[in-house]
């Protein structure tokens, strides 16, 4: 498998997600086990504070979603559960890999946005951490 993705290269996102959970009431996500993507954050899920889940299984679909502009899969999961996902990746020419029939793993955690969120006030989103896929043979 291929590390297409991780989160703790993705600064920028990264930078972007801590400002609004500081500077905000409408955007952002609970810090419930630290400032997203601060060290006390990574080492929850390290310690298993914050669970880490996996979802393993084959890209069913490949498209843009939203107005045509946001980069999606659909996953298979090996458990039979289908589920949708942004093709994360760290470099464009990742973006490839992202082929029906490929094998997937997504590891994510679960957190929930502000209270007082615009979008979805208090609800649980997935936050990808790594993405890793291989190839159709």
């Amino acid at each position: 498998m291929q590390i297409v993705y991780q989160l703790q290269l993705n600064q920028k996102f990264i930078d972007q997600v801590q400002k609004a959970t500081l500077t905000t009431k409408e955007f952002g996500l609970q810090p419930t086990h630290g400032l997203f993507g601060s060290p006390e954050w990574w080492e929850n899920i390290k310690a298993g504070k914050l669970q880490m889940h996996t979802v393993r299984g084959v890209i069913e679909q490949v498209y843009m979603g939203s107005q045509n502009d946001w980069p999606m899969c659909e996953v298979l999961s090996d458990d039979g559960e289908k589920s949708r996902w942004t093709r994360e990746v760290q470099d464009f020419s990742l973006d490839s890999l992202y082929r029906v029939g490929a094998r997937i793993e997504i590891d994510y955690v679960f957190q929930k946005s502000k209270a007082d969120a615009t979008w979805k006030p208090g609800a649980e989103q997935k936050n990808v951490l790594e993405i890793r896929i291989k190839s159709k043979t």
